[in-house]
C-alpha cells in the first residue's frame, strides 16, 4: 500500500517548534496547547500578513530541521515500512533548497530510512495536483481542506484530529476517517 504523509502535525511537532523559535528569536509567547482554529493570528496575537512572515522565518531557520516527532509517528512509521508500504511525505513548507535539505535531514534523523519520497511544496501551495498524481493511496492529514482534496483524489483519507482542526469535524465528510493518533492506522496496515 502506499501512505502518503503530510509531515507537520501529523509526524513532525511543529506548533512546538515553531512556539519554542517564537520565544527565543520574537518573545511571543502563544498558548502552550496550539491554536484553537487555523487562525494563527488569533494564537500569536499579531495580523495574518506578520504571521505569514514568521512562519516563513521559522521555516527557511535551523530550528525548522529540529523538529521532534510525535510518539505515536515514530512507532508507527517503522512499522508501517516494515511491513512493505510505500511512504511519500507531501508537504507545503518551502521550496528553498536549504529548508527542503533540513526537512530531510529531520525526517531521516528521526525515521531512518523509512521514508521513501519527500514532496516540498512552497509554503501554502495546494497538494490537489500531487493527491492526483498519487492517487488510491492512503492519506494522511490535518488540514480539512487538504483532506478533502485527498479523498476527491481517490485516496482513503485519515484526518489526525487536532486543536486546530476540531470545527472541521462536526460537518466532515462522511468518508473521512477522524483519528486521534496513529493506532488506528497501525491496527489496519501493520
Amino acid at each position: 500500500m502506499h501512505f502518503i504523509l503530510d509531515c507537520d502535525d501529523v509526524l513532525l511537532d511543529w506548533q512546538r517548534g515553531f512556539r519554542k523559535w517564537l520565544a527565543a528569536t520574537h518573545n511571543l509567547c502563544p498558548d502552550p496547547h496550539g491554536p484553537a482554529s487555523w487562525s494563527l493570528s488569533d494564537w500569536l496575537g499579531v495580523p495574518g500578513p506578520d504571521c505569514l512572515a514568521l512562519i516563513s522565518e521559522f521555516n527557511a531557520s535551523p530550528s525548522f530541521g529540529q523538529l521532534e516527532a510525535f510518539p505515536e509517528a515514530r512507532a508507527a512509521i517503522p512499522l508501517l515500512k516494515a511491513n512493505g508500504h510505500q511512504l511519500t511525505v507531501l508537504t507545503s513548507c518551502s521550496e528553498e533548497p536549504a529548508t527542503i535539505l533540513r526537512r530531510k535531514e529531520n525526517l531521516g534523523r528521526v525515521f531512518g530510512g523509512a521514508i521513501d519520497r519527500l514532496l516540498c511544496l512552497p509554503l501554502g501551495e495546494s497538494k490537489a495536483h500531487w493527491l492526483n498524481v498519487l492517487r488510491t493511496g492512503i492519506w494522511i492529514e490535518d488540514n480539512y481542506r487538504n483532506a478533502v482534496m485527498g479523498l476527491n483524489a481517490g485516496n482513503k483519507t485519515f484526518m489526525m484530529r487536532r486543536r486546530h482542526n476540531r470545527d472541521d469535524e462536526i460537518q466532515s465528510d462522511r468518508r473521512i476517517t477522524w483519528i486521534d493518533d496513529w493506532r488506528p492506522v497501525i491496527s489496519l496496515f501493520a
